[in-house]
């Protein structure tokens, strides 16, 4: 009998920290090899190329990344978009610092001073569009 790995999406494909950091590369750059993951990590922070490799392949076994393996060297890719990431772990904070409430997220962010006029304009605009039943 053949052990098979098994992709374990769900609660645990939330990205640790140097996982997203991996991520945004990806975002950024594309599908990536390893070295290519590495080099832009080892400008960031010292890291060690073992460290990178086992941190994607990780991140391969949680469903986070996918690899092509029809290329020399193989690459790279975000399995979701960061927006799509980013709700996630958006979800993940609100169940467990806010009680699950979406309604506490906002009223935390609104009543921090970080947001700029502009940016509560662009609240305002969603508010509205939300209202009239569009999908934003």
């Amino acid at each position: 009998m053949t052990k098979r790995k098994r992709t374990r999406r769900g609660a645990t494909d939330r990205p640790t920290e140097a996982e997203l950091e991996i991520l945004e590369v990806l975002w950024a750059e594309g599908p990536c090899a390893l070295g290519a993951i590495h080099a832009v990590l080892k400008l960031r922070n010292a890291v060690g190329y073992t460290t990178t490799q086992k941190l994607v392949h990780v991140m391969r076994d949680k469903g986070l990344v996918t690899v092509d393996k029809s290329t020399r060297p193989p690459s790279y890719v975000a399995a979701d978009p960061p927006e799509e990431t980013q709700l996630k772990l958006l979800d993940y904070l609100a169940q467990r610092a806010f009680g699950g409430s979406a309604k506490n997220v906002v009223m935390s962010l609104l009543s921090n001073e970080r947001l700029s006029a502009s940016e509560l304009d662009e609240v305002r605009k969603v508010i509205a569009e939300k209202k009239k039943g569009k999908q934003v």
